[in-house]
């Protein structure tokens, strides 16, 4: 219980002691609650529909708010392991409305974030994942669910392997909550911080086609 206190003790405290800065041009803010620089905002590159490398199956369901550059690979690692939660938050707002002005005209009923394992949620102290998601569900106006799959298997991260490692990395990781009691939404959207192949979409998708079959869209930051 100490050890998992620990990592989100030190950063609260550190983040009282030194200043938050932006990880591209190193601004700083003392704030207590860490920030992007407006200018390094607008430096990432928009991606939209069907402009990354991902499986076919995949392509007409895709929405990528940012082009994995050098910047948004900074920010992404700040966010995943630096403890930079405010970054999540901000991707899951810009993303988001880069969505809502996109030409996908999309319908969901509800905001699904691909779940992370209970390990790694306690490794960071935080779910980059959820907090991308519901700040995507803030700006919809429309229901976070958490209770549809859940992460099963605690894998090797998927940016350690090649292409053809990763869907073999996600076999079986994701399992159906069997105690769903809300109704089921009819269509989802799936929110993962990073896209690359569409592994770890395929694969979660596979759990949820296991007890029913929504319409899906999928919300990726970056890819």
């Amino acid at each position: 219980m100490i050890r998992n206190f620990c990592p989100g003790f030190i950063r609260s405290v550190a983040s009282i002691v030194f200043p938050y800065y932006c990880p591209e041009c190193q601004t700083e803010k003392i704030d207590g609650k860490g920030w992007i620089c407006e200018d390094c905002w607008r430096q990432l590159e928009p991606a939209g529909k069907g402009k990354w490398n991902v499986n076919p199956s995949l392509v007409e369901r895709v929405f990528v708010a940012f082009h994995y550059g050098e910047i948004a690979r900074k920010l992404v690692h700040q966010m995943k392991f630096y403890g930079r939660t405010d970054i999540a938050e901000e991707f899951g707002q810009r993303a988001a409305e880069f969505l809502m002005l996109g030409d996908t005209h999309w319908k969901f009923d509800a905001i699904f974030p691909i779940p992370l394992h209970p390990v790694r949620i306690r490794e960071r102290g935080y779910d980059q994942n959820l907090l991308i998601a519901g700040r995507v569900a803030e700006v919809t106006g429309l229901p976070l669910r958490t209770d549809l799959v859940r992460r099963v298997k605690h894998t090797t991260a998927q940016s350690r392997l090649s292409d053809s490692e990763r869907l073999t990395n996600l076999r079986g990781a994701f399992r159906p909550i069997s105690s769903v009691k809300a109704s089921l939404p009819d269509s989802i959207l799936i929110v993962d911080d990073v896209i690359h192949t569409g592994a770890t979409i395929l694969s979660c998708m596979e759990a949820l086609n296991s007890f029913y079959r929504p319409q899906t869209y999928i919300l990726a930051v970056c890819g």
